[in-house]
């Protein structure tokens, strides 16, 4: 082969080679303007922005009072929302125990909230404290909740508190239906009011589980005053 059609050949061997490369390089090109693109529209564009705040698991407060602790701008770009940050307001919240922030494309940003559990709530001249399973007090509002057993008692004993806390939370359905209240004068003189003018001398926290089911047994009688202070030998008049 003559050197002259060598050379040609090999320059278009080049020539091939250089627009095979020129067009990886515009591909290239295209694909990190196209990232960049959808990186802008995700995280500063309005196409991708806050719409709706959803709330989940509220029961003792309202999805209005997380919302307003939460602090989320409407508006904003969804990806540029720091779920920590929402975290974190939340979670001061008194009667939240702990949440959980995700996003939900397009438009909507997700509150899972676990509240804090309230055993009952004591009646003072000044409202009502919310007493958790330990006998901690970690709110007070000025009425009752419904469904919630409110009972009498000293705020300032947290032993006996956490007392009133063990029985409270050891009521089977069917008695915590006829619960009116609970008084406890001592941690070993605790009364549930029933309904109907009916009590029960429950005495210390002792055994609750086993005197909230006996309890439940005895409501069927004709009585007034039930005595399961010792459960093994409840009486009724």
């Amino acid at each position: 082969m003559p050197v002259s059609d060598i050379n040609v050949a090999i320059e278009l061997r080049r020539r091939r080679r250089r627009r095979r490369n020129q067009i990886i390089a515009g591909i290239v090109a295209a694909v990190v303007v196209l990232i960049l693109v959808a990186i802008w529209v995700v995280r500063s564009s309005s196409v991708f922005s806050v719409d709706t705040v959803e709330v989940h698991g509220t029961h003792l407060v309202t999805v209005s009072q997380v919302e307003q602790a939460a602090k989320v701008q409407k508006g904003q770009p969804l990806a540029r929302v720091n779920t920590d940050e929402v975290v974190a307001r939340v979670t001061s919240m008194d009667i939240v125990h702990q949440a959980e922030v995700h996003r939900k494309w397009p438009h909507t940003l997700v509150i899972d909230v676990t509240e804090l559990k309230v055993s009952y709530q004591v009646k003072t001249p000044g409202g009502y404290l919310w007493i958790d399973p330990t006998g901690a007090i970690f709110n007070r509002t000025a009425k009752p909740t419904p469904k919630v057993v409110w009972a009498t008692t000293s705020s300032g004993n947290r032993a006996l508190l956490r007392d009133v806390a063990t029985v409270a939370d050891s009521f089977p359905v069917e008695l915590r239906r006829q619960v009116d209240h609970v008084e406890a004068k001592s941690r070993d003189a605790i009364v549930v009011v029933l309904s109907g003018k009916r009590t029960v001398v429950w005495g210390s926290a002792d055994q609750s589980e086993l005197k909230g089911k006996v309890t439940a047994a005895m409501l069927n009688v004709k009585a007034t005053r039930f005595d399961v202070s010792s459960p093994e030998h409840p009486t009724s008049r």
